[in-house]
């Protein structure tokens, strides 16, 4: 009987509840902004050849990424930008054999996949370069194109009197996008890998692309084309374009056709006041500009703002970071690089403060003549198990803490990036959207900005100081929630607090 009863209750009280059911707030799910914004994450820039080695070969490759796949993600990163893995005679990979396959060194296309699929399982997202303004001298078309004038590929390039142009040196011969068959042959390029699952494409020296009298309109309506190519693909996915120009207003036309491009010009501004200390009241006040004629173009640009990369000096070795104060200067670029609009990238040991410079033909034994190859040295695992040894060492890393050493080591650089990372992540107003404006109170000591986003009931506001001084700074702020460091900012430090969004106006 008592059964019974409960039985009659539970069914009464069910009856009930449906009956008042709109009487009852309904059950809100969490907004995943990620889904909303699939163009923002922190990526982190890999040159496979230096990463992990997972067949004792010395040399790295797919299958050691797949392995370190929770390495990624302890670091906190969402996103890999793999430098160029398709056959090449090249050590870098910039010179393309064939689009369809990858670098033996590195593994094979179903490796490629494994790694796709493992990380895809992880919600971390893969892009590739897309190396299209020229193939290698050993590449088919341009063999066949070289043989006869009546090739099928011969006007698959540009011909000066007979000789191929190149606007690299080191037998890459430049494609000839007047050719529809080429832009052709690229989209089919793009569906290859989009099918297998990457997440798009970095396209290699945009602005060489078309070099012609309109070059940069040019080379955006072509970049257009293929973006829009890409987006009939899939929606999501993330085209991001090196024009390698450190003057934004000399890129900014680009954002025609992409959804990024690496911010160059923020980059030089970060290496030259946190750097050299130069015209330090400047930093904000350049960043802003650059953004607002980035908006200007396309209001909803995605930045891709960065340190340093596999063409530059690593900020660890440049002048002005590796004098006095080296962690906290480097700390404090990275903490800016991470607090901008967009999806940052870190390039590979930048975590560890990886040291590594470029070579004029300099000779090293036991490899031979070297040029950029010490920027793109072997990363530090601290454990000979996956360690890449293709590139004998040249010393300037000897000093530096390996991973196994940060990874327990009290306010290591790895630590700082981790912190950074996943504060980032946390606060919806640093890791979405493109609101950048100057704080109200900047000088050459303190810079900061103020970083806002709103999304249905998403809304938060974020204050951004940086103390760029070598001197410990005090400031007076109400706030409403402190998410990183002090009021009393330390030399090269940083704060970090979220604001009430209806106050904005009294910081700006």
């Amino acid at each position: 009987m008592r059964k019974l009863l409960s039985i009659f209750i539970f069914i009464f009280l069910l009856t009930g509840l449906v009956a008042c059911d709109q009487d009852i707030d309904p059950i809100i799910e969490p907004i995943d902004l990620s889904l909303v914004y699939p163009q923002n994450d922190v990526y982190y820039e890999i040159f496979v050849r230096s990463f992990a080695d997972s067949d004792a070969d010395g040399i790295g490759d797919l299958n050691g990424i797949t392995e370190h796949l929770d390495y990624i993600e302890e670091l906190g990163a969402t996103a890999l930008w793999l430098m160029p893995i398709n056959p090449s005679p090249s050590y870098h990979g910039y010179s393309v054999t064939d689009y369809y396959d990858i670098e033996s060194d590195y593994g094979t296309l179903a490796d490629f996949q494994n790694l796709i699929d493992a990380a895809s399982l992880r919600g971390i997202d893969i892009i590739i370069d897309l190396v299209i303004n020229h193939t290698s001298d050993q590449h088919p078309w341009y063999i066949s194109a070289a043989s006869s004038t009546s090739s099928e590929y011969r006007d698959y390039y540009i011909w000066n009197n007979g000789t191929a142009y190149e606007s690299f040196v080191g037998g890459m011969k430049d494609l000839n996008f007047e050719n529809p068959a080429v832009v052709a042959e690229v989209k089919n390029i793009m569906n290859f890998y989009l099918e297998m699952g990457v997440h798009g494409f970095r396209i290699d020296a945009a602005k060489h692309l078309i070099e012609s009298n309109n070059a940069t309109l040019d080379n955006a309506l072509l970049i257009f084309e293929l973006n829009q190519y890409m987006k009939s693909i899939d929606p999501n996915s993330f085209l991001v374009s090196e024009v390698f120009d450190y003057n934004y207003q000399l890129t900014t036309d680009y954002y025609i056709g992409t959804d990024s491009l690496f911010n160059f010009s923020a980059a030089s501004n970060i290496w030259d006041k946190v750097g050299y200390g130069n015209n330090r009241f400047l930093l904000v006040s350049n960043l802003k500009k650059a953004y607002d004629d980035f908006r200007f173009i396309r209001p909803d640009f995605v930045d891709s703002p960065f340190i340093d990369n596999h063409d530059v000096d690593r900020i660890a070795s440049m002048g002005g970071f590796n004098t006095y104060n080296t962690l906290e200067k480097i700390a404090l670029a990275a903490r800016i690089s991470l607090t901008l609009p967009g999806s940052p990238f870190i390039y590979y040991g930048d975590e560890l403060g990886m040291k590594g410079v470029r070579y004029e033909g300099v000779n090293i034994p036991g490899y031979g003549t070297v040029y950029d190859e010490y920027r793109r040295q072997p990363f530090l695992w601290g454990d000979a198990a996956y360690q890449t040894t293709w590139l004998p060492s040249d010393g300037s890393n000897d000093a530096v803490d390996t991973l196994s050493v940060q990874r327990t080591a009290k306010n290591s650089l790895f630590s700082q990036y981790q912190q950074m990372i996943e504060l980032r992540k946390d606060n919806p107003a640093l890791m979405y959207g493109n609101y950048f404006e100057a704080y109200v109170n900047n000088t050459s000591n303190i810079q900061g900005y103020l970083r806002y986003f709103q999304y249905e009931d998403v809304e938060q506001a974020v204050l951004v100081l940086h103390n760029l001084s070598q001197d410990p700074y005090l400031v007076d702020l109400e706030y409403v929630s402190l998410l990183y460091g002090t009021l009393n900012i330390p030399a090269y430090g940083s704060l970090i607090i979220t604001i009430d969004p209806n106050r904005i106006e009294e910081y700006i």
